[in-house]
């Protein structure tokens, strides 16, 4: 394995096919025919808020970046060279109007009180340069970011397999034993699906997030895109994104996380009503005259081989390879409550696919989200009778 080098699997073409067609499938069962159901996602389907915010980007050290990257990872003077970092949303210092969408990672809508991963998708606007082939959108670059460092599956061909028991047990409960086998085959991935659950923020507006998948940060001069998942393909520098949440007072020091008390988890469960928890807590806070809410941008390096770019279960070790601040996201005072507002993060439409072309996408479940989202967006977007605009701020 090379170091900045994504690899193809085994029947790749066959398994995003049939990904491809399972997604639509999974939809028309969810929404179709005579259900009067309104589309949502297939996941992450629990929309918090849609927030308004600026993404600024610093003038950062460029060179002190690389100087402590060449200790890190074995470069040649070649390989370093070639790496820049001032290129895409990082080549000059500029403020950004951003969308986020706070949201949930269940595959249904589900009370708040249950174990789930936490999401922050970005939409950065007024994002100039040359694009991503599947881009849905002009000038805009999507970052979608987790409360957790990993995602659970290896492998598009797994991811597949475990969807398809997904899709089986909604069709009916004597299809359920199907994806209870599977989990009994696959107790790497469930270990870490229930420890991704385990974690319950206080509030998602100081949470930390990562992108847990890869992206480029240039592409060399002879890239072709029709060789990703065909052949290995070499990337000048492989980093992924996070966001950390700061103080929004000078020197922005790093938050502690809280969690919600256990009392009050156990307190939701018990009255049985819809809990809204997070949503709740974001119109609130946001309502107050002087809210203000920071995160750090940063990005890590790929700084060894073993830090796998295809395997998404493997986290990269902040210790070998530690996050550079390279801008900070900022979220103020402001009402996210309207019906029109919440019609809006619904319909948003993020992919790791929609921006920049030196901001590619890399690595096995990059690759299959590239394809899948899109039908998933086109095919609620019709759902709901939305004819889809790009946002602006």
């Amino acid at each position: 394995m090379k170091l900045f080098t994504e690899y193809p699997e085994k029947d790749e073409t066959k398994y995003c096919a049939l990904m491809s067609e399972l997604v639509k499938k999974n939809m028309d069962n969810l929404y179709g025919g005579e259900k009067k159901k309104t589309a949502k996602r297939d996941t992450h389907s629990k929309t918090h808020a849609a927030v308004q915010g600026t993404l600024e980007i610093f003038d950062f050290d460029e060179a002190a970046i690389k100087q402590e990257l060449s200790k890190r990872a074995s470069l040649t003077s070649d390989q370093l060279s070639a790496i820049s970092l001032k290129q895409g949303l990082f080549a000059k210092p500029k403020q950004y109007p951003v969308w986020l969408r706070f949201a949930s990672g269940a595959f249904s809508v589900e009370n708040d009180y249950k174990g789930d991963t936490r999401s922050m998708a970005i939409k950065v606007m007024g994002v100039e340069g040359e694009r991503l082939p599947q881009s849905h959108e002009l000038k805009t670059q999507d970052i979608i970011v987790h409360n957790t460092e990993f995602f659970f599956i290896r492998t598009i061909k797994d991811f597949y397999g475990f969807f398809l028991q997904v899709y089986r047990a909604k069709l009916s409960p004597f299809l359920i034993p199907f994806i209870l086998l599977w989990k009994k085959l696959h107790p790497y991935e469930i270990s870490l699906l229930e420890t991704s659950f385990k974690r319950f923020p206080k509030t998602l507006l100081i949470e930390r997030y990562w992108s847990a998948s890869a992206y480029s940060l240039g592409l060399k001069p002879d890239f072709d895109p029709s060789q990703p998942g065909r052949v290995p393909v070499e990337y000048p520098v492989v980093i992924k994104f996070g966001f950390t949440p700061v103080s929004s007072q000078p020197p922005h020091q790093q938050l502690p996380l809280e969690s919600r008390p256990e009392s009050e988890l156990q307190r939701a469960k018990e009255e049985g009503k819809e809990d809204n928890y997070y949503r709740e807590d974001i119109i609130q806070a946001l309502a107050k005259p002087d809210a203000e809410y920071c995160w750090d941008f940063q990005i890590q390096f790929q700084t060894s081989p073993e830090m796998s770019i295809d395997d998404t279960t493997i986290v990269w070790n902040e210790k070998e390879s530690p996050f550079f601040t390279v801008g900070r996201l900022i979220v103020k005072h402001q009402k996210v409550d309207s019906p029109l507002e919440n019609d809006f993060g619904e319909n948003l439409s993020f992919s790791p696919a929609n921006g920049l072309a030196v901001h590619r996408p890399v690595g096995a479940i990059n690759r299959l989200r590239s394809i899948v989202y899109h039908i998933v967006a086109d095919n609620r977007h019709e759902k709901r009778g939305v004819k889809y605009q790009e946002p602006t701020a």
